[in-house]
């Protein structure tokens, strides 16, 4: 069970974790939907009419382009994906397209690797290299997705090619509107605003797919990306207004599964990639506002007792013996009743 697994179960350790000690992400989702309506800039994919655009493909596609972006084109999921090509689902798709998918997945990873660079790649190539990556990161997305779901899952295009398929006939078959969506939003990213500035940072500034010392705990947890200390989730909706406490927890899990403060995580931000926004918080103020009583590093020892059935970190001390975190001074107060 991955982390967004877990908290899509109100059950799981984490979720009560979470739902206990941070039991306020409204107070977040009202700060950031406050901040949010300022973004003017909305980038829509034009799928075909009577086709519906894969939504998750496309995020994960835009990720894959923005990391290439920071000097990183491959990490472990898309390696592991063309690894786990071989585990068919009950017969799906052929041994024939498998070995052919795998082929051309090995080539996918010569020709990622490229792009690898300490000072990072354009955030917009020309035109016919840009649309040959953005196809190249799209097909990688495939195969992430086969890593995720510790192989194939029924609807997985890069299931649906030839036998003997190369690389250049599973990227030819990427579809056009996928190629037209990518290139705005990297467009938006590539001018003015906070993605040209994170990727002007020093190579060791900049930290792609971060993975921690309690993500094992949740079944398995990376993130997108830890720039200049900051973690960042790159959400790739054209609804941002109705991001809810999932993608707050999200983040809020991220931040406790770094046990050891490996990453020294300063602040707390979301990218939306179709409006080029960066909606971000420090970590006090984020913790603020979520009613943490608890201060980070007990909160980690708390978190990390509570996925190990108690076998490691600490106990939270008893409540009486907590006190909330100030709230930021941006926010207004609170008034817990009419009689206070």
């Amino acid at each position: 069970m991955s982390l967004t697994s877990s908290l899509k179960d109100p059950g799981s350790p984490m979720s009560r974790f979470l739902s206990e000690h941070l039991p306020q992400p409204e107070n977040v989702l009202a700060d950031y939907r406050l901040r949010v309506r300022r973004s003017t800039a909305h980038v829509v994919p034009a799928a075909p009419s009577g086709q519906r655009p894969d939504w998750r493909m496309l995020g994960h596609t835009i990720d894959h382009r923005l990391r290439i972006s920071l000097g990183a084109p491959t990490g472990q999921p898309i390696r592991e994906g063309v690894r786990r090509a071989a585990l068919d689902d009950d017969g799906w798709p052929s041994l024939e397209i498998i070995s052919a998918v795998q082929a051309a997945g090995m080539v996918l990873l010569e020709e990622l690797d490229r792009y690898e660079a300490a000072e990072g790649q354009p955030l917009a190539l020309e035109p016919a290299a840009e649309e040959r990556l953005i196809r190249l990161c799209h097909l990688a997305s495939g195969f992430e997705a086969i890593f995720r779901h510790a192989g194939w899952v029924r609807g997985n295009t890069l299931g649906l090619c030839e036998p003997g398929a190369g690389l250049d006939d599973l990227a030819a078959a990427v579809p056009g509107y996928v190629v037209d969506d990518i290139r705005a939003q990297m467009a938006l990213a590539s001018g003015p605003g906070p993605f040209t500035a994170l990727r002007s940072l020093p190579a060791d500034r900049r930290i792609c797919g971060p993975v921690f010392d309690g993500s094992l705990h949740v079944g398995g947890a990376d993130a997108d990306f830890i720039l200049d200390r900051a973690l960042i989730d790159c959400k790739a909706t054209i609804r941002p207004e109705r991001l809810g406490r999932a993608e707050i927890y999200q983040l809020a899990g991220y931040l406790l599964l770094d046990y050891s403060n490996q990453y020294a995580i300063e602040r707390v931000s979301l990218y939306l990639s179709r409006q080029g926004a960066l909606i971000d918080w420090s970590v006090a103020d984020f913790l603020g506002l979520l009613g943490a009583r608890l201060e980070l590093p007990d909160l980690r020892a708390a978190c990390r007792h509570a996925l190990t059935d108690g076998d490691e970190g600490a106990p939270p001390p008893p409540k009486d013996q907590r006190r909330p975190l100030p709230r930021p001074r941006s926010t207004a107060p609170v008034q817990d009743s009419l009689f206070d």
